[in-house]
């Protein structure tokens, strides 16, 4: 297609001529032809080529438009912009993939007339020239000053030469000034269509000095971070030169000594790891080659290795397996615990017999605060000849605690079972696992589940390490886990380790922990041994018991204890010393008012009053039954914070009762006419549990009999609504609880005989013990009127 030149001015008049003419258009994609410029752009639609066929007819004149959305094939008329700009076609050049290369220069902004589809072929439209009006004349040419200042200052960064910025600032015309600007002006096709667009002059210079202004103030942005990126590299190049030559400064004095990085391969290399391990170590020995001695990269490959080096891999102690010494250990540091003391010289003996180490058993100890299961673990390590340490896991949440943070991490490290076998500086010490059971979780993981490989006997030979990233063995670690709750610890958790319970102590045990152990060392921690020491004789120690203390373990008799001593050091130093021979009153005077009243049996001779028993998270207690009758309407009262099952069987006692009643001459009518109030002291400590359902019916019976029991025979144990005796639970706190109170005899089910067996050796001789399987049989014994009274209604019969 061949084009001639012609002249603009010529053609503006040829045009202002016969404006009534519709001319083709064409519309642009993502570029826009201002008046003055010349542009190549790619003409590949053929409503796009139709119209540049259509030109010729207008002399080589086409209309250009900018598309708003360059990524629509298809438009129609309402997608054209209403301002344009008339443009010449220079040059049109066929390519081999079906498009143009179209050579176009822009001759004058127009705005657009009614466009429309021509023949259905190509877009075309009238025009008018667009004029631009000016407002204020001083106005205009103050933003034509700034406007030149701006440009001025743009063509100095962006390096426009000279003579553009001389043939820019030689326009007359404020409209012809700003049209030569904007092809320099680096903008996109949509800022330039916004620039056309404005209506008056002011408006016009407006928008483009906004355009410089911005490009100015992101070039000043882009020329400082240059210049900090180059102030960067240069400090970098600096500080690897002085380190370089530190480094080789270092090699002349010690003669030709190899570096760091050989110097870790050789320790490596002594530590004889496994092949995985080794690989993963010549690979980070590979890049800190690379890198630079001062760079960060270097410094984590470095601590990584680091870590490998202080495990003690391959490293084992050898256990002690005499058994009697062993026994003999934790004999002399621990009283009681025959569960856990059997099941370690089960272990030991096992470990004796086969000759080798063997995947270790996952042992938790689940027992009230204060029993002694942490100080247990460590005399457990000592008795075996281990190295000890110890994870502690109460209100862990991050699951990365147990297996490690990633190494993309600033600050990652290993999970605390890697520390812990560094710590224990061997490969198969005893790990105490403490407060397993108050582990929590959250939006970080659960810890829990993540532990679950590791307990896993099956499992722990090849642990992975999120840090350590390879596989280590914990096979040979004996691990034990301390609880307070069994419930508490998840279920898949619990099903990985072998349970053992530790109940609290005895009060005769109390006794024992207390002159062997706790009394010697409380002396020895605040220096009252030799003449000024502090004689306790069990009744001291008992009261202390009694009536300053409840609890499960022996923390609190301990503080209790130190704090006597203590008080006993000041009066010493004050100027009473001596040996002290401590009495139940100088007790008293030491801790002040009891706090506890401890286990007291009620005045005999009270109808409607039984001693029952109850069961404690602290031990045993007597569990008094109050019944009084009161004229009404046959209502049940039942007060002391009494649970559901308890009132349950209060209601099935009374069943019982009044299924009796006639045996002892008494009208069951009578209920419906009396109020039964049943009371259990102390009214603001919560009670629950069906061992009750006894006491509770020979507490009605007495009331309704008027007949008073013994208050030295207590009685715990479920009733049946059928009258059978049901077995219950914590025999052995509640029978030294009965002791301690004073009880002589004790009545149980049947079902509980296997527990009598099992009884501590004080209760077992201090108290009677009977069975019986059915509350008849009680009712027999305790009142003996019944049969009286059966046998004379017999006989009248």
């Amino acid at each position: 297609m061949k084009k001639t030149t012609i002249d603009t001015e010529n053609l503006l008049e040829t045009i202002a001529l016969d404006l009534s003419r519709r001319f083709p258009l064409l519309p642009l994609r993502d570029a826009l032809v201002t008046p003055g410029a010349s542009t190549r752009v790619l003409v590949g639609r053929e409503i796009s080529q139709n119209a540049l066929q259509a030109s010729r007819e207008f002399h080589d004149l086409i209309l250009l438009a900018l598309q708003p959305d360059p990524e629509k094939e298809e438009i129609s008329v309402k997608d054209l912009p209403s301002v344009g700009v008339l443009a010449h076609v220079q040059s049109v050049m066929p390519l081999p993939n079906g498009c143009w290369r179209v050579l176009l220069e822009g001759v004058v902004v127009v705005d657009l007339v009614n466009p429309e589809m021509s023949k259905g072929k190509y877009f075309s439209s009238k025009i008018s020239l667009r004029h631009y009006a000016t407002i204020n004349d001083v106005l205009l040419q103050m933003i034509v000053t700034e406007t030149i200042r701006l440009f001025e200052q743009y063509a100095r960064v962006q390096n426009i030469s000279p003579d553009i910025v001389a043939d820019v600032k030689s326009k007359k015309e404020p409209y012809e000034m700003y049209m030569s600007m904007l092809p320099f002006i680096r903008i996109s096709s949509e800022q330039e269509q916004k620039a056309l667009e404005q209506k008056t002059l002011d408006d016009l210079g407006r928008t483009i000095s906004a355009y410089l202004q911005a490009a100015l103030e992101v070039e000043s942005v882009v020329e400082h971070v240059r210049d900090d990126v180059q102030l960067k590299m240069q400090q970098n190049q600096k500080d690897w030169f002085i380190s370089e030559q530190i480094r080789m400064l270092q090699r002349e004095i010690t003669d030709g000594e190899i570096d760091e990085v050989e110097k870790l391969a050789q320790k490596i290399k002594d530590k004889h790891f496994s092949p995985a391990i080794q690989e993963k170590l010549d690979e980070e020995l590979g890049r800190m080659r690379q890198m630079q001695p001062a760079s960060p990269e270097y410094a984590v490959s470095r601590n990584y290795i680091d870590w490998f080096l202080a495990m003690p891999y391959g490293i084992y102690t050898d256990s002690a397996l005499d058994l009697r010494k062993v026994k003999k250990k934790l004999d002399s540091d621990h009283y009681g615990l025959e569960k856990v003391k059997d099941r370690i010289l089960e272990y030991v003996a096992v470990l004796k017999q086969t000759k080798a180490e063997n995947k270790a058993p996952i042992i938790c100890l689940v027992g009230p605060p204060g029993v002694g299961k942490t100080t247990l673990v460590r005399s457990i390590a000592e008795s075996l000849g281990r190295n000890y340490a110890r994870v502690t896991l109460g209100g862990v949440q991050d699951e990365a605690e147990i297996r490690g943070h990633r190494r993309t991490y600033i600050g990652s490290m290993p999970g605390r079972f890697i520390q812990a076998l560094r710590h224990a500086k061997c490969m198969n010490p005893v790990i105490l696992l403490d407060e397993i059971d108050k582990m929590g979780n959250d939006y970080r993981g659960d810890p829990a589940s993540a532990m679950l490989e590791i307990l896993d006997p099956e499992l722990n030979a090849d642990f992975t390490d999120h840090f350590m990233e390879v596989g280590f063995d914990f096979s040979k670690v004996l691990f034990i886990a301390t609880a307070n709750s069994e419930e508490s610890i998840p279920a898949p958790l619990e099903d990985r380790m072998e349970v053992v319970r530790l109940p609290g102590y005895y009060p005769h045990e109390k006794l024992l922990i207390a002159k062997d152990y706790l009394i010697p060392k409380v002396l020895k921690n605040c220096g009252m041994t030799g003449k000024d020491a502090v004689d306790f004789d069990d009744d001291s120690i008992k009261t202390v018991l009694r009536e300053y203390t409840r609890e499960a373990g022996v923390r609190e008799l301990e503080r209790q204890l130190e704090t006597i001593v203590r008080k006993r050091v000041k009066e010493t130093l004050m100027g009473k010393s001596g040996k002290l021979k401590l009495t139940p009153k100088l007790v008293e005077k030491y801790l002040g008012v009891p706090r506890f009243m401890g286990n007291r049996l009620p005045k005999p001779g009270h109808c409607g009053v039984i001693t029952g028993l109850a069961w404690t998270s602290v031990g045993g207690e007597i569990l008094l039954i109050e019944t009084k009758l009161l004229s009404g309407r046959g209502h049940l009262l039942l007060t002391g914070k009494l649970g559901d099952v308890m009132k349950e069987s209060a209601q099935i006692a009374l069943s019982l009762v009044r299924e009796r009643l006639q045996r002892f001459g008494v009208d069951p009518a009578i209920v419906r006419k009396t109020d039964i109030h049943i009371h259990v002291p102390e009214g603001a400590v919560p009670k629950d549990g069906p061992s009750a359902g006894i006491a509770l019916t020979l507490s009605l019976l007495s009331a309704f009999t008027r007949t008073p029991v013994s208050p030295d025979i207590a009685f715990t144990g479920e009733v049946s609504l059928s009258g059978d005796l049901l077995p219950i639970g914590g025999l052995n706190e509640k029978a030294l609880a009965a002791l301690d109170a004073g009880v002589k005899t004790l009545y149980l089910p049947t079902q509980n005989e296997k527990d009598v067996v099992e009884l501590p050796a004080p209760a077992k001789k201090g108290l009677k013990i009977h069975t019986k399987e059915h509350i008849d049989e009680l009712i027999a014994i305790l009142f003996p009127q019944a049969k009286k009274k059966t046998a004379a209604k017999a006989k009248k019969d």
